[in-house]
């Protein structure tokens, strides 16, 4: 008969009597395995052909005992190597890896201790002669084996134990790799056990959640979490949680927290509430991470894609191959071609020939990585050009590498077309500053002679100017492109409005005059309307004023404009004994200034002045002339 053998296997939690329960399937002898929290046994099968790749360490201080032991696992095909003493055990240690330590005798509790600090996966097998006190076992060793033994016991136990390293082994790199997969997702996990009331969290979890140091300890309660969440979003949180506390199942739901600093995080949580086989929810496993920076990324380009949707002006980007990748509605606009025509083409498509070369250093500078400002001319779909101001930056990915540019495209033809009006109009003002102090030392001369006196030369030189700056307001109020006729000779005779159409009369239609015609014409009418006032048609109540004009065509079909002065009705009119500034610019002056001729006749009946010069002179091009009353 053969005599029964004393030993047990220490299991510590459930994923290590799990492994131990899967790898035991088909040993030819039965091996008795005890939990240790609940002292209860189960037989399992454990398989004898298993690959062992660790080797074992014997520490044994009978030479006898030692050799046998060695002898053992040999023989049964594992590696083993022997000390005998507990110090050449602990150098032992640390200078190789082993995967089951077997101790016989008596062995201080430290040894134990000092192996497992070193390697917490290696297993230890105690082999004993008299039976432990469960208190001295517990926590120290993984396996008892009581003398005496059989030799199929003894290995069973050690191919066990080994499996047991094995397999704490492979839990520790699971559990490392799962750490390292949170670390690098940033990952937040808690696993909750409802029947026990333990709970365990990832720091990233505690500092997600800002849980306590003592939170382990008091274990994890749904109160603490939704303390924390937005108020906006607790009803909806609560309301889920409660319904899968009843029913189990799945949830993936996004919230808000508020932060010790009162800011917002956004948390995005997925998990399981699993039912028991009681069919009550015993445990909820949750997946959590912080998705604030996504959200506010996302904000920010909702608005970045909003600014450029909206922008007025053309928003386009291209990769270093050259090809359109973006087209706002801005460049729609601008160009005359839609996105879908547009997008991964070569973009060189609406550049003039002529500047090819200058696109073409652009894009140099920006693969360099610099940003680039420049004016220039695009071609519009229609083939129209169009200067155009460019702003370029390169785009560069999270790693810093260049992978292509955007540019900001400003339709600068108005700006343009302003800058060369006012150069224009600087030329023109210079010009006709000249002009005109030439006029006014002509008028200062004239005014001044030895039959005036100061008095009278200052009141005359001063209705000139006046006269002069009535010419020039309405040059200024059509940006000097040109002066009605009608209202040059109205501003000329200002003084006399309530006379018009009843002793003054205009006829002939409405012409617009160039600015040249429009002041040396004013000019001629001021000292017109101031001979009549002081001595003509206007200094009388009976006398009448006659302005009339018209565009003729002369022997040589040339088109010209002749206008006439004609007083009638006033006192006798006495030729002047002497030329004054006034009777040159009615003889001579204007007529001559404007290609043409001029002169005044003193005819007794009262003053006629006649102007006769050509068109083309006189009236701006393009210009419309409007019918006036007689």
């Amino acid at each position: 008969m053969r005599k029964e053998t004393r030993c047990e296997l220490y299991v510590h939690g459930a994923n290590e009597w799990a492994a131990c329960e899967q790898a035991g399937r088909a040993l030819h002898r039965a091996l008795w395995v005890s939990d240790r929290s609940s002292k209860s046994a189960d037989r399992i099968w454990l398989h004898s052909s298993m690959q062992i790749t660790a080797k074992l360490l014997v520490v044994d201080g009978e030479p006898a005992s030692r050799g046998e032991t060695l002898r053992l696992l040999k023989s049964a095909g594992l590696k083993a190597s022997a000390v005998d003493s507990e110090g050449a055990g602990v150098a032992a240690l640390a200078a190789e890896s082993f995967g089951l330590v077997v101790l016989a005798g008596d062995v201080a509790t430290e040894t134990i201790y000092a192996v497992k600090e070193r390697s917490p996966s290696i297993s230890i097998l105690r082999i004993l002669g008299t039976a432990p006190a469960p208190l001295e076992a517990d926590g120290l060793a993984d396996g008892v084996l009581l003398k005496p033994f059989e030799a199929a016991e003894f290995i069973a136990l050690v191919r066990a134990l080994l499996r047991l390293y094995q397999t704490r082994t492979m839990l520790r790199d699971s559990e490392a790799r799962l750490r390292l997969v949170q670390d690098a997702g940033g990952l937040a996990v808690a696993d909750c056990d409802l029947a026990t009331g333990r709970a365990s969290w990832s720091p990233q979890f505690a500092e997600l959640f800002q849980l306590p140091p003592d939170a382990a300890e008091r274990g994890l309660k749904f109160d603490a979490i939704l303390s924390l969440v937005h108020e906006d979003d607790k009803t909806g949180l609560l309301t889920e949680y409660r319904r899968l506390l009843r029913r189990g199942g799945q949830f993936h739901r996004e919230f808000r927290i508020r932060r010790p600093d009162e800011s917002i995080a956004w948390v995005n949580a997925r998990g399981s509430f699993i039912e028991g086989a009681a069919g009550r929810i015993e445990r909820i496993l949750c997946l959590c991470t912080d998705t604030t920076e996504n959200r506010q990324s996302e904000s920010r380009n909702a608005q970045l894609a909003a600014i450029v949707a909206s922008s007025i002006d053309a928003i386009a980007s291209i990769d270093f191959t050259d090809r359109i990748r973006t087209w706002n509605h801005g460049a729609e606009q601008l160009f005359g071609y839609a996105a879908y025509e547009v997008l991964g083409c070569k973009a060189d498509f609406y550049v003039p020939p002529d500047l090819i070369d200058e696109r073409a250093e652009k894009l140099r500078e920006l693969t360099n990585g610099e940003a680039v400002e420049f004016q220039t001319q695009r071609l519009h779909k229609n083939g129209q050009p169009i200067d155009v101001w460019i702003r370029g930056t390169p785009m560069r990915r999270p790693d810093g590498t260049l992978f292509g540019a955007s540019f900001i495209i400003r339709n600068v033809t108005a700006q343009k077309q302003r800058e060369e009006h006012v150069r224009f109009l600087m030329r023109e003002l210079t010009h006709r500053s000249k002009n005109l102090l030439a006029v006014i030392q002509a008028m200062a001369r004239q005014s001044l002679s030895l039959h005036t006196s100061p008095e009278e030369f200052v009141e005359r030189f001063s209705e000139r100017l006046n006269g002069l700056a009535g010419s020039h307001d309405l040059l200024l109020s059509d940006d000097w492109a040109g002066a009605s006729l009608i209202q040059l000779i109205r501003s000329q005779l200002q003084h006399y409005d309530d006379l018009f159409d009843s002793r003054i009369h205009l006829q002939g239609a409405d012409l617009i005059l160039r600015p040249e015609a429009a002041q040396n014409i004013g000019i001629a009418l001021h000292e017109l309307s101031t001979n009549a006032a002081k001595f003509g048609a206007l200094s009388v109540p009976g006398g009448t004023v006659t302005v009339s004009w018209a565009v003729v065509d002369d022997a040589d079909h040339m088109r010209r404009m002749q206008l006439r002065w004609k007083e009638q009705s006033g006192p006798p009119v006495i030729l002047p004994t002497h030329k004054g500034f006034g009777r040159m610019v009615m003889d001579r002056i204007a007529g001559q200034a404007l290609g043409g001729h001029s002169k005044a006749v003193f005819a007794p009946d009262g003053v006629c002045w006649e102007l006769d010069v050509p068109a083309s002179a006189v009236i701006r091009d393009n210009a419309e002339a409007q019918p006036v009353a007689g």
